[in-house]
């Protein structure tokens, strides 16, 4: 099996999910469809970019602009936890940003059950 293949199959869960994450959150009204743009943007240059690595390696090589070994195990590895990271980060934003709006509304009903007293 090729390792540009094989970085492909690791990084696509996370590609995948984070994209119906983004659309589930705007069906649902949490997000706004410039933000369901970016963040769907952003999954798909991922994709699109691990997708033309080799090709893109092939060339560099081929045209002596690069004399580096090709993709190493190691390379695979780290470029599956970097795109994990990201997935993680984005999770914890969007649940900072719920757990933010709740505060906001506890804090606003608070607020007109004390003054109403």
């Amino acid at each position: 099996m090729s390792r540009y293949l094989l970085l492909v199959l690791l990084n696509l869960p996370f590609i995948l999910t984070g994209m119906v994450s983004a659309i589930t959150r705007y069906k649902l009204n949490k997000s706004s469809r410039r933000r369901l743009t970016f963040q769907f943007g952003l999954w798909l240059v991922i994709l699109l970019g691990l997708s033309l690595a080799q090709p893109l390696y092939e060339w560099l090589y081929s045209h002596e602009l690069t004399q580096t070994e090709p993709l190493s195990l190691f390379d695979v590895i780290q470029i599956t936890a970097i795109v994990a990271i990201l997935f993680i980060a984005n999770r914890t934003r969007l649940k900072l940003d719920e757990a933010e709006r709740r505060l906001n509304d506890l804090h606003q009903e608070l607020s007109i059950r004390l003054s109403s007293k």
